[in-house]
C-alpha cells in the first residue's frame, strides 16, 4: 500500500493546465516578494515606540496604584492604557495618544502592507503640536517618535513635592474617551 494513493490520476487531470498554474504561481510569487521586500524600518520604529511607552506605562501604573507584582497580572497594552487616569493627572493629557499609538501598532501587527499618514495620528498630532508647536516632521513615524518622548516624560512618576504641582496644574484637564 502506498502512502499517497491516486496521485497519478490527479497529475493527469492537472497536466494540461500547468501553464495556467505556473502563471498564477508567478503572479503570487511577485506579490509575496513585494511584501517580503517592504521596508521594515517604519514598522520597527513604530514597534519600538510602542514598547518604550509600554515600559513607562508599567512603571507609572505600578507607582501610581502601588501594585506589587505588576508583571504577574499580565495585562495587554490596551488594558494598561485604559487604567491610565483620564482627569486630574498629567498622564490624562497623553492617554489618547497612547491609545492611538496602540491602534496604529495593531494595524501594522495585522497587515504587512499597512501604512500610516499624518491624518491617521489623530490625538498624537494634537499632543505634539501643543508641546512642540514649531516642530516640523518629515514623516508620521518621526512624529510618533516625538510623541513617544512626550508620553514617556508625562508617565514619569515624580517625587511627591513636584507631584503636587502637577496635580494643581492639571486639576481641570478632562479627556473625552468616547472618541477613541
Amino acid at each position: 500500500m502506498r502512502e499517497i494513493e491516486g496521485i497519478e490520476e490527479a497529475a493527469e487531470i492537472l497536466r494540461p493546465h500547468m501553464e495556467e498554474f505556473d502563471k498564477n504561481f508567478e503572479a503570487e510569487n511577485e506579490r509575496f516578494k513585494a511584501l517580503l521586500s517592504r521596508e521594515h524600518d517604519e514598522l520597527g520604529r513604530i514597534l519600538k515606540s510602542h514598547l518604550i511607552i509600554e515600559s513607562y506605562m508599567d512603571r507609572f501604573l505600578t507607582g501610581h496604584y502601588g501594585i506589587d507584582n505588576f508583571d504577574s497580572v499580565r495585562l495587554t497594552f490596551a488594558q494598561k492604557a485604559k487604567l491610565l487616569p483620564t482627569a486630574a493627572n498629567a498622564v490624562a493629557f497623553v492617554k489618547p495618544g497612547i491609545q492611538k499609538l496602540n491602534a496604529i501598532r495593531n494595524k501594522f501587527g495585522h497587515r504587512i502592507d499597512a501604512n500610516v499618514s499624518m491624518n491617521d495620528l489623530g490625538p498624537i498630532n494634537d499632543i505634539v503640536s501643543a508641546i512642540r508647536p514649531t516642530a516640523e516632521f518629515e514623516s508620521p513615524v518621526d512624529k510618533i517618535e516625538a510623541f513617544t518622548t512626550i508620553a514617556c516624560t508625562w508617565l514619569i512618576i515624580t517625587p511627591p513635592e513636584l507631584q503636587e504641582l502637577f496635580v494643581e496644574a492639571f486639576a481641570n484637564v478632562r479627556v473625552r474617551s468616547d472618541d477613541l
